[in-house]
């Protein structure tokens, strides 16, 4: 890690490595890592296969290891990790429930993870219901870095964090890394974000704490 450059760690994950999980586990990963920020308790929203019953239960499940590792990063006083919230669900009733979590914690800004969606359309139709439900000052994208699409996505969409746009473009044949080349991508989708056409863009970058430019992140 460079001076200039900021840790975020996410407990997002393949559901198989979720199962059975704890804050405790979380926390053995904060402690050893001290990231400037962290994403706790993901857990499984789908669906086609999952009744309303189940998805309110893992909800309800991140939104209660979300309090319980954000009391305990509270209580260390080695620790300076900044928790960012996980919105989950794509429904009003899903954010609603999340937003009550969010709001008891004094927290006004949260991550998205939409590494599983097909459509960009899809993306920004979960996000503006978002935006409108939680009313976040700034949203983490997860899994989602294409420059193309992140000019479309919404002034509120602040960051992002992904790996394989950014290796498709930045990695010759040979396998490794071409740093003009993420050096070029990396300007282009931080233009994408910075330069949208809005006047709010900038002011709510700066509302997202410790962040004072776009981050990117594989």
């Amino acid at each position: 890690m460079g001076p200039h450059q900021e840790l975020i760690v996410a407990n997002v994950e393949d559901d198989d490595d979720l199962v059975g999980r704890t804050p405790d586990d979380e926390m053995e990963r904060v402690g050893a890592l001290n990231p400037d920020f962290y994403i706790p308790s993901d857990r499984w929203v789908y669906e086609d296969t999952m009744t309303p019953a189940a998805q309110l239960k893992e909800i309800d499940r991140c939104m209660s290891g979300t309090r319980a590792v954000y009391n305990r990063i509270q209580d260390r006083d080695d620790l300076s990790t900044s928790v960012i919230p996980l919105a989950k669900g794509w429904k009003v009733w899903h954010f609603e429930r999340c937003r009550r979590t969010i709001d008891d914690l004094g927290i006004d800004y949260c991550a998205f993870d939409v590494t599983q969606y097909e459509s960009i359309y899809m993306i920004l139709d979960d996000v503006r219901t978002l935006i409108d439900v939680i009313q976040p000052s700034g949203i983490l994208l997860i899994g989602r870095i294409a420059p193309d699409h992140l000019r479309r996505c919404p002034a509120e969409v602040v960051a992002a964090t992904g790996v394989n746009h950014w290796r498709k473009n930045c990695e010759p044949a040979s396998g490794e890394l071409s740093r003009e080349a993420y050096g070029n991508w990396a300007t282009d989708a931080n233009n994408a974000l910075t330069t949208v056409p809005s006047e709010t863009r900038q002011s709510r970058l700066d509302q997202f704490p410790g962040i004072t430019g776009v981050q990117f992140h594989g």
